[in-house]
């Protein structure tokens, strides 16, 4: 289209546009190659990794598979860190992602959102803030829904890990025996799937903390 006006487009829109092309193709680009590493490359290394950890109780295999799952853990951290320096995003959109999703499933519960936690300039993979703001979510829109909670915190820490604690004043429930709609599988899941984990601590008539770790 610039080419067809030619000279009807001014100069300086013409050299802005081209611009935000070129960022928009290289933020795809930046994409498309994270997902690669993730898909094609840690995913087997979490198989291999398993798979090794599996042979630690052999003791035969036990030193040969200590040094493997060694090396394959060194390996995810290193893809990981790829990953994350291609999706890169600031903590200040995360924290404010978190705050209002949490916000919004809190309905009329009264909220406290605390990131005082977070070091200045600390920053996250595009994987790992969708998880945190999924995890968020769905653990307030819990305390709510199904615990009858008031009064909900919610916590978001980083220091060599990134650490979200959704507190509630509910009405408890026993963890093994949560129902298919608490969607406590797909939390954990997704922590997991990252690296991390999902700890669920609660008991009738006590209120619910969730709380992920994520690397």
């Amino acid at each position: 289209m610039l080419e067809v006006m030619g000279s009807l487009v001014p100069p300086g829109l013409r050299r802005r546009v081209l611009r935000r092309a070129a960022a928009g193709a290289l933020a795809q680009e930046r994409q498309r190659l994270a997902a690669e590493v993730h898909d094609l490359v840690m995913q087997d290394l979490l198989v291999a990794v398993a798979s090794a950890r599996t042979l630690l109780d052999d003791p035969e295999l036990a030193p040969e598979a200590s040094s493997m799952v060694i090396a394959g853990e060194r390996a995810l951290a290193a893809a990981r860190d790829i990953v994350g320096d291609l999706t890169a995003r600031d903590v200040e959109p995360l924290a404010q992602a978190i705050e209002a999703s949490v916000r919004a499933a809190a309905r009329r519960a009264h909220l406290r959102f605390d990131a005082l936690g977070v070091p200045a300039g600390a920053r996250t993979d595009a994987a790992t803030c969708d998880a945190l703001v999924h995890i968020g979510r769905e653990a307030v829109t819990n305390g709510v829904r199904h615990g009858g909670a008031s009064a909900i915190e919610v916590l978001l820490e980083h220091e060599d890990e990134w650490r979200l604690s959704v507190s509630d004043d509910g009405r408890g429930f026993e963890p093994e025996m949560a129902p298919r709609g608490f969607g406590l599988s797909s939390m954990r899941q997704m922590a997991v799937e990252l690296g991390g984990s999902l700890d669920v601590r609660s008991a009738p008539g006590r209120g619910t903390t969730v709380e992920a770790v994520l690397p």
